[in-house]
């Protein structure tokens, strides 16, 4: 659902707790910036240790609208230490005499790390509690090259799968534009087989992000051409169409294949992959950690939100 700056705020209401990241990009501030403060009970902004600088600077313009906003600093590429961090943040805000209205920008939240948030709400003493609506802010463009260098390529937390030794290995790309990760993923795991995912020009988040979204593709779609068993499109701006696209793809293949997906575009696709990773334990949701960011020029935020029902997301 989309949401300008003046409609968010009723469409959120009276916010129990206000849950953001801070971020190099400009965008990180935007929706706690929006907000109408007298509606937010509580808020928090998590912050990774030995992170930029600027990341700083987009915390204080939340604080000066959020005066409240208190700040939770996490590791690094620690998984396991992550999710209990979260999940021992959500606890203490469970309720068990009246829902909870929590609010969740999971604009500038890695991809990971929002895999793994998403694994921990999902759990049913949250799920039970909490009333969750995850906001994220498009970027409208991108500069040439967003990151240089893989350090690693991992399973993410909560979500390592079951694999068969009797099957062969094939891996789900949805390609986004850094064609760099996408080619070390390939690589690292050695797939007999991929399905190599595009955003349709429909559910892009425009159309000059549409025209190199499908230039990086073509290229890997070239270069792998041996190894692709199919392509498919999916959605950037619905998480419900991307992940019934995906179940549709993993019946198809599981009989025959362990599957590995790895979700290379924006946060909405990659949420599609984990409320499907929630309902399918065979699947492996794969991450490839960034040596170095472009923030000097990242992104450019749009000037609306997104707006998605988290507990509508797990009854599907």
């Amino acid at each position: 659902m989309k949401k300008n700056k003046i409609e968010i705020i009723d469409h959120l209401g009276n916010i129990d707790l206000f849950v953001c990241s801070s971020g190099f990009e400009s965008r990180s501030s935007f929706l706690g910036s929006s907000l109408n403060s007298s509606k937010v009970k509580d808020s928090v902004v998590f912050h990774l240790d030995e992170t930029y600088a600027i990341a700083n600077k987009n915390i204080e313009l939340i604080k000066e609208n959020l005066k409240s906003l208190r700040t939770i600093i996490y590791p690094k590429n620690e998984s396991i230490l992550t999710f209990d961090i979260f999940y021992n943040f959500f606890l203490d805000y469970v309720d068990e005499d009246e829902k909870v209205n929590v609010v969740i920008d999971i604009t500038t939240f890695t991809k990971e790390v929002l895999l793994i948030i998403f694994k921990v709400v999902s759990l049913q003493k949250f799920a039970d509690t909490f009333i969750i609506n995850l906001v994220y802010t498009p970027a409208e463009s991108y500069p040439d090259w967003l990151t240089k260098g893989v350090r690693e390529i991992r399973s993410v937390y909560g979500y390592s799968g079951l694999h068969y030794p009797s099957k062969e290995l094939l891996l789900i790309i949805l390609n986004g534009f850094e064609n760099e990760r996408t080619e070390e993923i390939i690589n690292s795991f050695e797939p007999n087989g991929i399905l190599l995912g595009r955003p349709t020009r429909i559910d892009s988040i425009n159309d000059g992000l549409s025209v190199i979204s499908d230039e990086k593709y073509n290229y890997i779609n070239s270069r792998y051409e041996s190894l692709i068993l199919e392509n498919f499109d999916f959605s950037c701006q619905d998480i419900s169409k991307t992940k019934n696209l995906l179940s549709e793809l993993v019946k198809k293949y599981s009989q025959d294949y362990n599957i590995v997906i790895s979700p290379l575009n924006n946060k909405v696709s990659t949420l599609g992959v984990a409320s499907l990773g929630i309902q399918n334990e065979d699947i492996q949701i794969c991450y490839a950690s960034a040596n170095q960011y472009n923030i000097n020029s990242y992104s450019k935020g749009c000037d609306y939100f997104l707006v998605f029902n988290f507990n509508d997301l797990l009854k599907y």
